[in-house]
């Protein structure tokens, strides 16, 4: 029930990204104020639910949930509680799950940090966040669900994490590389809500530089951690 719970929740954030592509870009189109506040509540709600998603593959990793083919390619009963978790990234499926993940938690960030910035700005930035998110939630969901099922043939034992992945390196490296990665997808969002609104000009600088800073020191430090990894 877990597992569908999380796969519910990851159609129901794809839901969310196709409204927040739309409504505050219809708004700012318009000059509607009341669509274009509609981004800060999506945003929300779509890190909530893939939030859930998160937390369900981590309980199915942390209870040995073999009858998810994920899990019983990437654990085994075996493996200590944090190479369960780390787990969650240390396969395809789950990698993509925590990229969307990551996503969401910078559209959040925008959301809630975005209160200096023109409305029709903020709308654009979300909603162009929004679209990026279509294109990896539904693609995660098409060809890469971490929740699949084993119907059959059910194994007692899962197949085990690879072990050149477990090591600490697999714990921090992943997240911080993607937080980098993902990071600049804001970037790209206030470039393209610039263009769109015509207003390429000192301002913008100045509300995209902190976003950018950010991300480019994640990927610093991950790109540093993974070359110690490694």
């Amino acid at each position: 029930m877990i597992p569908e719970l999380g796969q519910y929740a990851l159609i129901l954030a794809l839901v969310l990204s196709i409204v927040l592509a739309i409504i505050p870009m219809l708004g700012a189109a318009r000059g509607d104020v009341f669509l274009m506040n509609f981004a800060k509540p999506i945003s929300k709600s779509l890190f909530f639910f893939l939030s859930i998603s998160m937390l369900c593959l981590a309980y199915a990793f942390a209870t040995d949930d073999f009858t998810v083919k994920y899990v019983a390619s990437n654990s085994n009963t075996a493996l200590p509680i944090y190479y369960k978790l780390s787990a969650i990234w240390g396969g395809h499926e789950g990698s993509l799950l925590l990229w969307v993940y990551i996503l969401a938690g910078w559209t959040f960030a925008v959301a809630i940090k975005s209160d200096g910035l023109p409305i029709d700005i903020m709308a654009r930035v979300l909603s162009v966040l929004g679209m990026v998110g279509i294109g990896f939630i539904s693609f995660t969901l098409i060809t890469s669900s971490p929740f699949e099922r084993l119907l059959l043939n059910t194994p007692i034992e899962g197949a085990d994490l690879n072990p050149l992945l477990q090591d600490i390196g697999l714990i921090i490296h992943p997240p911080l590389l993607y937080m980098g990665y993902v990071g600049f997808s804001v970037a790209f969002a206030f470039a393209i809500a610039a263009l769109i609104s015509g207003k390429l000009d000192v301002a913008w600088s100045r509300w995209t530089r902190p976003w950018t800073n950010v991300s480019w020191a994640f990927l610093t430090i991950g790109i540093t951690l993974g070359s110690w990894w490694a």
